[in-house]
This record gives C-alpha cells, structure tokens and sequence, in this order.
C-alpha cells in the first residue's frame, strides 16, 4: 500500500513537471521561417507536445513493478515522437522505466535485451541523442558506468565471499556439536556399563566366592549360590543387550529397562549374595527417567557395599516428602573390610542426578559404615 501512494506522488509530480515545462521552452529550437507571395518572412509556429503523450511517458510508472517491459514500451514509442530534450521531467520518467526492466523484468537475458533494442532504435531514428554532454564531460561517461560496473561486481563477490564463510562457520559448529554429542552419548552408555557390570560381577564374584567355602560342607547351599550366579549372568546379559540395543535401533529393545518396580527383585539378588539388605519404599509410580536414576542409585550403592563392607547390614531406604524424593541407602561397618574403591561410580551417579536438579550426598557415618543419599526435586522431576 505505501508503495502504491509513492507511486502515485511521483506520477503526479512528474506529470505536473512534464506538462509544465513542455509549454515553457525558452532554450527550444530557433522557429522556422519561410517566404509568401508578395514579400515577406513569416516564422512557422513550433509545434506543442500534445498533454496526452506527457501522460504516456509519465502515467505507466504505475505500473512498472507488474509488467516493466510492456510500460517502457509505452514510453519509449511515446518518446520518439516528440522531443524530450530539456524536459527533464519525462526524461527522468523514461529513466525510471528502463530502471523498472532491469531490476523487475523476467529475466535478465530479457531485460538487457529490450534496452539494447532501445538503445539501437534511438541511435537509428535520431541523428543527435540525448541528452548532450559537453566534450570534457565524454571522460566520466565512459569511465563512471565502467567503474559502478565494477563495484557492483566486487560487491557481488564480496557477499558470495561472505555466504560462502557463513556456510563454512555452520558447517564447523554443526561437527563441534556432532562431537560434544558423542562425546557426552558415549560418556552416558559408559556409566550404564558400569552401573551394570560392576553390581552384577560383584555379586556374581562374592556368591562364587561363598559357593566354593560351603561346597563341601553344605552342597545344596553351594546351588544356590550357583544357581544365584547364573540368574545374575541372565540378567547381565539382558541389560547389555539391551545397551546395544539403543546403540543399533535395528536390533530392536529387548525389554524394558529397571525402574521403581525392579528393586525388589535387585535387594533379593544381593541378599542371595550374602548382604543382609532391608529394604523400605513408600513412593508410588514415578517417570520412567527417574525411576532408571533411583535404580542406578540403589544399584552402585549396594555394589558399593558388597564390595566395601561385605556381609554388614544394609538399609535401602525411597521416601517423598515436601516434595523432594530421597532415595538414601546406608551401611553398618563390615567385621572384614574390603577393598578400597576409585570412585568413579559415584561420580557417574551425581552427573547422573544433575539432569533432574538433583545432588547426591556420601561420606563415612560418624559411629561407623558408610552413607549414600540423594535427593532430587520431586515437583520439577514430574513436570511434564
């Protein structure tokens, strides 16, 4: 809409100018003289330019955005009929129109066309162009327009210069993020490796361990602990293969991985294991994501236990209250202590916690065993 009312105010004051300094032509051409019977040198009146072709020439820059070659048609074929030297008004009009075709006709090849018809119907119908420069001004007719070309064409290269940096720089933060991606994909199945191998390898390693001491003495108690080792390599495996699963969708997921419901089955392992385990949970269904990470939790805790304080009563303990869920296991001290730990797991476990705003608390008790807790905003974890 505003384009249109500017288009209209320039048609409007080109006309008005055109029309104007049509009827004023002090600098026109000398009127012609001829001679009549009877003596006498009479000058020929100089013929006016007719309003309607002003309104020709002037009048399509209306439209010139729609159809640019049909409106300088109009105009040129306007303007080889009268003489628009000194009316600067139709010219600036006809200039404007030929601005129209090269920057909205269809095509370049089209456009460059119609001006060098133009250009060649004007140098072949008219004997002296226009408009007229004196001799000293020849020079910049000829080397301005090369210059401007040669502007135009550096700043064409300049902005491909620049897109073509702009792709490169897309291109570079695309990998970097490609690589953190992996990076921190890799750095989570390594802590779901761990958090498998090493609970299910201890407990496995502790009921061997057990399984020989008593195989002589009481057979049918070395069973079980066998038969405890074999259910715990079942379970390994499906967990593992499941990790490869998300690693090859193709393969498909075996089963559902742990959560709140699976810690009954996970305290019964490691008490078949030997660990005297109780555990107490008065926290209904919670997310999928979360109840993985209250699993996880449970689970390097009571690893660390079996391998920390072998034999010493354990406590698992999953409460919610004024909307924070705590999830604290603790240990007795162990009669035989075992080996010392890096660490690493727990370290997993508070990277682990940080997704859900979660912090993760552990140290030695000051009468003796060792504490795990952690808690993680119960209202923000359940949020949609």
């Amino acid at each position: 809409m505003r384009e249109k009312w500017l288009d209209g105010i320039l048609v409007a004051v080109l006309t008005v100018a055109a029309i104007v300094l049509t009827g004023d032509r002090p600098d026109g051409p000398a009127p012609l003289h001829f001679d009549v019977p009877g003596g006498g040198v009479f000058p020929t009146p100089e013929p006016e330019t007719p309003p309607v072709l002003n309104l020709l020439i002037t009048v399509p820059l209306l439209f010139r955005r729609r159809w640019p070659v049909a409106c300088f048609a109009v105009q040129f074929a306007c303007m080889l009929g009268i003489d628009i030297e000194g009316n600067l008004a139709n010219l600036s009009a006809l200039l404007i129109g030929a601005y129209a075709v090269a920057l909205h006709g269809r095509s370049v090849a089209l456009s460059m066309g119609v001006l060098l018809a133009a250009g060649v119907a004007t140098a072949t119908t008219r004997d002296e162009t226009w408009p007229r420069v004196p001799g000293w001004a020849g020079v910049f007719v000829i080397l301005v327009p090369i210059g401007l070309l040669g502007l135009a064409i550096r700043a064409a290269r300049s902005r491909a210069l620049a897109s073509e940096q702009r792709a490169e720089a897309l291109e570079r933060e695309q990998r970097t993020a490609t690589r953190l991606a992996v990076a921190e994909e890799r750095a989570r199945i390594a802590r779901e490796l761990h958090d498998v191998v090493s609970h299910h390898v201890s407990v496995m390693t502790i009921q061997a361990g057990a399984a020989g001491k008593v195989l002589d003495q009481d057979p049918e108690l070395a069973r079980g602990a066998l038969t405890a080792i074999e259910n715990g390599g079942r379970e390994t495996m499906a967990e593992l293969r499941h990790l490869l699963g998300v690693l090859n969708p193709d393969a498909g997921l075996l089963e559902p991985q742990p959560g709140l419901e699976s810690l009954e089955s996970l305290v019964d392992g490691v008490r078949n294991a030997g660990q005297p385990v109780t555990l107490t949970c008065t926290v209904g269904a919670l997310p999928h994501g979360l109840g993985l990470t209250v699993y996880r939790v449970v689970q390097e805790a009571l690893t660390n236990a079996m391998r920390h304080a072998p034999g010493a009563a354990t406590t698992v303990t999953v409460s919610g209250a004024d909307g924070t869920l705590l999830v604290e296991i603790v240990n007795e001290p162990a009669a035989h202590p075992g080996e010392p730990g890096a660490g690493t797991g727990l370290l997993g476990l508070a990277e682990r916690l940080r997704v859900y705003d979660g912090v993760l608390e552990t140290g030695r008790r000051p009468a003796g065993g060792f504490r795990v807790a952690a808690r993680i905003p119960l209202v923000q974890s359940v949020a949609p």
